[in-house]
C-alpha cells in the first residue's frame, strides 16, 4: 500500500470513510451482540432449567443508526438485523446442559451513504442486490442452518463454545472477512453466542438485589470494547406469577490496541435494558436492550465523531 509522504496528510475519501463506517458496524453488531414462584418481597434463587430433547426457539430483531461527522459532513448509516435461531438440549447433568443452537434464518437490511440499501432474506428466492450483496450475502447464507455446541450451567454460564470446522471453512470460502478477526471470525462467532445468555447470581436474591459482569469484544485492528453490566433484581410480576423481571445497566470502555493506525475513544456510553424471567420454567422470555454510544475517532490526523444508537430484541417463541 503507498503511504503519504512524512507530514502530509492523506485525505479521508468517501470510500475510506464507508469502510471505517462499515468496520465499526461490524464491532457494534458483535456487541450488539451483545443477552419460579410467586416471590414478592421474599428471596428467591433463579436458575436456568433444561430437560434433554426439548427445543427452544428464539428470535432476536436489531436496530441500529449510526452518524459520523467527517470533513464536514454527515454520513447516516441505518442497519436492521432479524435472526430466528433455536436451542436442542442434547443432554443434561449434574445441573449442566450440553445445547447446540442452530440459526434458522436471516434478515439483514442496510442503508449507507453511496452505497444504497442492501436488503437480505434467507428465505428469499431472489439474490440480495447492490455494493454490499457481493461481500456480506455468502457470510450470511453460510450461517444459515449453521450449528454451534456449548455447555451451560444452571446460572447460565457458558462453556465449551465450539464452532463446526465445516461452517468455518464455508465462511473463509466465502470472503476474506471471515479471516480478520471480526463478527464472521471464530472467535468472533463464539463472542455473539456468549453475549446471548443471561448469567444468574449464586446466591438467593432479593427485590433490589444487584450483581455485575464484565465483557470484552475484540475491535478488529482497532482494540477492545470492555462491557461492564450491572443487573438489579426487580422481583416478580403481580400480574403474571412466577415471572421475575431484571433490570440491566451497561458502560462501556475501550482498550485500545497500541500499533493500531486508527485511535479511538469512548466520549459517553449509557445502555439499559430489561429481562423477563420465567422462574418456574428456568428460562428467559425476552429482553430489550438499548445503547447510546458517542465515539471520536483518529484517523490519519482526520478526527471522525461518531454516535451510534441501537436496541435489541430477543423473544422466546
Amino acid at each position: 500500500m503507498i503511504r503519504p509522504a512524512a507530514g502530509v496528510t492523506e485525505p479521508m475519501t468517501s470510500e475510506k470513510a464507508s469502510r471505517v463506517r462499515w468496520l465499526h458496524w461490524l464491532a457494534w453488531a458483535a456487541l450488539a451482540t451483545s443477552l419460579g414462584s410467586q416471590l414478592a418481597d421474599g428471596a428467591e434463587t433463579l436458575r436456568w432449567k433444561f430437560k434433554p430433547g426439548e427445543t427452544l426457539r428464539f428470535t432476536m430483531a436489531m436496530s441500529s443508526t449510526q452518524t459520523m461527522n467527517a470533513m464536514g459532513q454527515e454520513f447516516k448509516t441505518t442497519l436492521s438485523q432479524t435472526v430466528d435461531f433455536h436451542w436442542d438440549v442434547k443432554s443434561v447433568s449434574d445441573e449442566t446442559a450440553e445445547l447446540t443452537q442452530t440459526i434458522d434464518r436471516v434478515r439483514t437490511r442496510i442503508e449507507a451513504p453511496g452505497a444504497g440499501v442492501f436488503e437480505f432474506d434467507s428465505n428469499a428466492e431472489k439474490a440480495a442486490e447492490g455494493p454490499f450483496a457481493e461481500l456480506l450475502s455468502p457470510l450470511l447464507k453460510a450461517l444459515v442452518g449453521a450449528e454451534f455446541s456449548f455447555k451451560m450451567n444452571s446460572r447460565g454460564e457458558l462453556s465449551e463454545i465450539k464452532v463446526s470446522p465445516k461452517l468455518l471453512e464455508s465462511l473463509r470460502q466465502a470472503g476474506p472477512m471471515a479471516n480478520a478477526g471480526g463478527l464472521f471470525s471464530e472467535e468472533g462467532l463464539k463472542n455473539v453466542i456468549s453475549q446471548s445468555s443471561l448469567t444468574l447470581p449464586a446466591e438467593p436474591m432479593e427485590k433490589g438485589k444487584t450483581w455485575s459482569s464484565q465483557s470484552k469484544v475484540p475491535v478488529p485492528m482497532i482494540g477492545t470494547m470492555v462491557l461492564d453490566k450491572t443487573y438489579t433484581y426487580e422481583g416478580s410480576d403481580s400480574a403474571q406469577p412466577g415471572r421475575t423481571r431484571i433490570r440491566l445497566t451497561t458502560r462501556v470502555g475501550f482498550e485500545p490496541s497500541p500499533d493500531s493506525e486508527i485511535k479511538m475513544a469512548i466520549k459517553s456510553s449509557e445502555g439499559r435494558g430489561d429481562f423477563e424471567f420465567d422462574a418456574e420454567g428456568g428460562r428467559i422470555l425476552g429482553s430489550r436492550v438499548q445503547d447510546r454510544i458517542r465515539l471520536q475517532l483518529t484517523i490519519q490526523d482526520q478526527v471522525v465523531d461518531q454516535f451510534t444508537e441501537t436496541e435489541t430484541n430477543l423473544t422466546l417463541n
